[in-house]
C-alpha cells in the first residue's frame, strides 16, 4: 500500500476517534452547561490540531526515514555495480525489459566506440548493428530462449562498431523472470574475441599447411624408398644375378667348365641372398616384441659395420625401454637409423656417438659424429631431417641440430 494512502487512513481514523469520543467527554467534564461545553471545544479544536500535526510528523517522518534508507541502500548498490563494471575488462549491459531502460558500463562504450547517450535505446542499438549474415539467427536464439523459459542465453556473433568494422563478440546473458515466469529484466556482458578467433583460424590454416606438408613428405619418403629399392635391385642384386645367368648358359654348352661355373653361380647366389636380407632388414620394422630396442641397435650398429669402418659408442645409462610404449621405441630406432645413414652419406665421420636416458617422463637421444660438419644456417635441411622432423612432430616431440664446419654434426631429439 503506498505510503500517502497509509497516511491518509491513519489522519481518517484519528479524527473519526476524536470526533467520537472528545465530545462526550467534553460534555461530561463541562457538567452539561453549555457556556462552559462551548469554551472546552475551542481548545479541543486546538488541541486536535496540535496531535494531528505530530501524528501526521510522527507517520510521515518514520516514513522519510524508511525512503532515506532505501535510496541510500540503491545508492550504494548502483554505486558497487557501476565499480564493478569498471573492475571487469567485459561490456556489461543491464536492460530492463519493461521499462526499456538500459545501462552499460564504460567498457563497452569503448568496445564499440558509442557514447553513453547512444546507448539509451539499447535494443534497437543493438539489433541495428548485428551482422546482417548473424542478426535472423540471433534474434532466433534469443526469442527461443525469452519464450520457453530459459535463464541462461549465449551466442557469438559479429557486431558493428562506430567506424564501421565489426568485431567477433561473445555474449552471455541472464535472464531474471517474476513469479509467473515472464522475463522483466537481462543481465549480461560482451567479450570481444576477434584476435582469438583470428589466431584460431590462422592456426587451422597452419595445421592444415602442416598436415599437406607432412603428407608430401610422406610421399617423397615413399618415392625416396622406392627410389633406393630400385637402385639397390638394379645395381646390385641384378648384377649379380646376370652374371648367374650367364655362367649357367655358358655351363651348358661348356661341360669342361661347367663344375667351376657352378661354383661360381652358387657363390653369387650366396651373395644375393645376403644383398636381400640386408635390404629387407633396412625396408621392415624392427620386431621389437621379439627382440628389444637396444638389441637392434646393436644388429643396426653391427650391419653397418661391415660396410664402413666406423667407430660406435653407445651409452644407455639409466634408460628403460620397457617404460617407452613400442610405437615410441620403433620412432627412435627409425631416427637413429635415418641419422646414420645421413652420417655414411655426408659426414665422412670416423666415430659416432649414441646416447640413449630418461629425463621427466620424456626420452632424449643424441647421436653426435666428428665429420666435417655443416653450417646449420646456410644448408637447407635434406629428405632425411624432415623425416625425423616429422616422425618426432607425431609425438609433440622437439629437435635439435648442432653443427658447425670441421666440427662435426649432433642431433639433440626429445619424445
Amino acid at each position: 500500500m503506498p505510503s500517502s494512502v497509509k497516511l491518509s487512513l491513519a489522519f481518517l481514523v484519528f479524527g473519526t476517534a476524536w470526533i467520537l469520543f472528545s465530545d462526550s467527554i467534553a460534555w461530561s467534564i463541562s457538567d452539561h452547561d453549555p457556556v462552559v461545553y462551548n469554551n472546552i471545544q475551542r481548545y479541543k479544536g486546538i488541541a486536535f490540531m496540535v496531535l494531528g500535526a505530530g501524528l501526521i510528523y510522527y507517520i510521515s517522518h518514520r516514513y522519510y526515514a524508511k525512503v532515506q534508507k532505501a535510496r541510500k541502500q540503491e545508492q550504494e548498490i548502483l554505486e558497487r555495480y557501476q565499480l564493478l563494471g569498471m573492475a571487469t575488462n567485459d561490456a556489461v549491459w543491464d536492460y530492463n525489459i519493461q521499462t526499456k531502460q538500459c545501462y552499460t558500463n564504460r567498457a563497452l562504450q569503448e568496445m564499440f566506440g558509442y557514447t553513453e547517450d547512444e546507448l539509451q535505446d539499447n535494443y534497437h542499438w543493438w539489433t541495428n548493428n548485428l551482422h546482417p549474415e548473424d542478426k535472423e539467427r540471433v534474434l532466433d536464439t534469443i526469442d527461443a530462449k525469452l519464450d520457453t523459459g530459459g535463464t541462461v542465453w549465449q551466442d557469438e556473433y559479429r557486431f558493428r562498431c562506430k567506424n564501421g568494422d565489426f568485431k567477433t563478440i561473445f555474449d552471455r546473458g541472464f535472464i531474471m523472470r517474476n513469479a509467473a515466469g515472464q522475463p522483466y529484466r537481462l543481465i549480461g556482458a560482451m567479450q570481444d574475441v576477434t584476435e582469438q578467433r583470428l589466431l584460431q583460424d590462422t592456426l587451422i590454416e597452419a595445421q592444415t599447411r602442416h598436415k599437406d606438408e607432412l603428407a608430401r613428405s610422406v610421399l617423397q619418403a615413399e618415392e625416396a624408398e622406392r627410389k633406393k629399392l630400385g637402385e639397390e635391385l638394379h645395381d646390385n642384386i641384378n648384377q649379380l644375378l646376370g652374371v648367374v645367368k650367364l655362367y649357367i648358359q655358358h655351363a651348358l654348352v661348356n661341360p669342361a667348365v661347367r663344375e667351376e661355373l657352378l661354383h661360381k653361380c652358387a657363390s653369387y647366389i650366396t651373395q644375393t641372398i645376403e644383398e636381400i636380407r640386408s635390404l629387407s632388414r633396412s625396408l621392415l620394422p624392427p620386431a621389437l616384441n621379439e627382440q628389444s630396442l637396444l638389441e637392434s641397435l646393436y644388429q643396426l650398429i653391427e650391419d653397418i659395420s661391415h660396410a664402413r669402418e666406423i667407430e660406435f659408442h653407445v651409452r644407455h645409462a639409466g634408460f628403460d625401454e620397457s617404460q617407452v610404449p613400442e610405437n615410441r621405441r620403433l620412432v627412435l630406432y627409425r631416427i637413429i637409423q635415418e641419422q646414420l645413414n645421413n652420417v655414411l652419406k655426408h659426414s665422412n665421420a670416423a666415430g659416432v656417438i649414441i646416447d640413449l636416458k630418461p629425463s621427466d617422463g620424456h626420452t632424449l637421444l643424441t647421436i653426435r659424429d666428428d665429420g666435417v660438419g655443416f653450417d646449420v644456417s646456410e644448408v637447407r635441411p635434406g629428405m632425411g631431417l624432415n623425416n625425423i622432423r616429422n616422425r618426432i612432430e607425431v609425438f609433440n616431440g622437439d629437435m635439435e641440430i648442432i653443427s658447425a664446419p670441421g666440427e662435426g654434426c649432433t642431433l639433440k631429439v626429445k619424445v
